[in-house]
């Protein structure tokens, strides 16, 4: 049975890399992770998030990095 902390690596890395942003918000809902009010803000911290998981492929990475260039942010995580 994994821990508390390893449940929550696996339900994040299974919300953020579905990119169902209904699965994300009760992934944040259910470990009480605070919300931007602002989309692009949201999926700019869900493509930063994506590039950093070790359980994104590359191809997942890629397209993160492609996202937040196209959107005109970093994929600094600050």
């Amino acid at each position: 049975m994994p821990t508390q902390l390893e449940q929550m690596a696996k339900d994040r890395d299974e919300a953020l890399l579905s990119l169902n942003k209904g699965k994300i918000l009760a992934y944040c809902r259910k470990y009480g992770i605070p919300l931007p009010g602002n989309e692009t803000a949201f999926w700019a911290g869900v493509h930063k998030s994506i590039i950093v998981l070790n359980a994104a492929t590359k191809a997942q990475k890629e397209r993160s990095v492609l996202w937040l260039a196209e959107h005109g942010f970093t994929t600094e995580i600050e």
